[in-house]
């Protein structure tokens, strides 16, 4: 069904937090370019688990603090209106229009948590899978059947960059006001409660900072809150003033993961991101969060931690570290096969997702984007 009265194509898309925008701007950036297309943004910030409480009705000042400055709708509006395409990286209802031709899910992580492998789901007509492993979940989980059409293997637009020479590691660390000639240490920890940041942050963070590097703290940008940690870590980590130290506190890690030469992580989603460039991982052991409700849905066999190097306390830093800047080769084989296997044909998931809109729009997709391969379906 046409909207008869519409010279262009309307796509909306859902972004309840900075991730959300982070993963659909690959897409949506350059539909933004065709003329033949417009884009709006839309969210419902109370149904997150954190938002700043200026923003509850205020939507633009959310999406203007993203950088996103046009196409602003709240959720009570555009649910009432036809779309030829509404694109969701979460799973919430309460936003979804009323009538899309069709519904896309573009996911939000890709974690050992399993959150992207959701029943929730199935309300989509499409799933851009980041790669064969998802296809496999889903099937294995009886939540589709194999061969269904929704099954749509496209890669991960928001990783892209780390593969394709756009990033400039030189420039992100001048940015960050450190060193290019140190090397690098990234700790991103998930949002969970009972992360490593909550749990031992202090000690992680002394004990790397008397290491010869750099390092960069990135914490959760949506964070639960966790009722443990008596550390307000976004307010500290924007006082910390140390020598050879950034934090960033915004909703793009992969600047930062490109930029690093290690990683510290626990249950986050960039532990399997950093595969794609083959670097040492260190995981914090977080056994609240192992042990906890998400429990049941976590995949520990499969890759799970096995792509790096699995330790409890924070001491261990001051000897692993060093170690695996020195020998960044260890598990590289592992690494390769999460890669491989999580996330389709790095580099060219952008222009696969939009080939596959294009399509699902009935318009002639730009010359650039048939060098790329169809999405592999069912």
């Amino acid at each position: 069904m046409r909207f008869p009265l519409r010279r262009r194509r309307w796509i909306l898309c859902s972004a309840n937090n900075g991730v959300g925008i982070v993963m659909s701007r690959p897409i949506l950036d350059r539909l933004r370019k065709d003329p033949r297309v417009r884009v709006f943004y839309t969210a419902m910030l109370s149904h997150t688990r954190q938002f700043d409480e200026a923003d509850r009705d205020d939507i633009r000042n959310f999406f203007h603090k993203h950088d996103v400055r046009t196409g602003v709708l709240h959720f009570r509006v555009s649910r009432f209106m036809p779309w030829e395409i509404y694109l969701s990286p979460n799973f919430s209802q309460r936003v979804v229009p009323r009538f899309a031709r069709t519904k896309v899910q573009i996911f939000h992580g890709v974690s050992f948590k399993n959150c992207a492998v959701n029943p929730r789901s199935v309300g989509f007509d499409q799933l851009f899978l980041p790669g064969p492993y998802h296809r496999r979940r889903f099937i294995e989980r009886r939540f589709v059947e194999e061969g269904d059409p929704k099954l749509l293997i496209i890669g991960l637009p928001k990783v892209d960059r780390l593969v394709d020479g756009s990033l400039d590691r030189t420039r992100i660390l001048e940015d960050h006001q450190l060193d290019p000639a140190l090397p690098t240490v990234l700790f991103a920890p998930t949002g969970d409660p009972g992360n490593s940041l909550n749990r031992m942050g202090q000690e992680i963070i002394q004990t790397l900072l008397e290491l010869p590097i750099n390092l960069i703290v990135k914490p959760h940008d949506h964070a639960a809150e966790d009722p443990d940690c008596a550390i307000d870590w976004k307010d500290k980590l924007r006082s910390w003033r140390q020598e050879r130290f950034a934090a960033d506190l915004g909703s793009d890690v992969v600047p930062l993961l490109f930029a690093a030469d290690l990683l510290v992580t626990d249950a986050s989603s960039v532990g399997y991101e950093y595969t794609l460039l083959d670097r040492p991982v260190i995981f914090m052991d977080v056994p609240e969060i192992i042990n906890g409700p998400r429990s049941r849905k976590m995949d520990l066999e499969t890759w799970g931690r096995k792509g790096g190097d699995l330790i409890q306390d924070p001491a261990e830093l001051r000897r692993l570290v060093p170690y695996l800047l020195e020998n960044p080769g260890q598990k590289s084989e592992i690494r390769r096969a999460i890669a491989a296997d999580l996330f389709y044909k790095p580099g060219t998931a952008t222009t696969r997702a939009l080939r596959q809109l294009y399509e699902n729009m009935d318009l002639s997709p730009p010359q650039e984007t048939l060098a790329v391969e169809k999405a592999t379906a069912g």
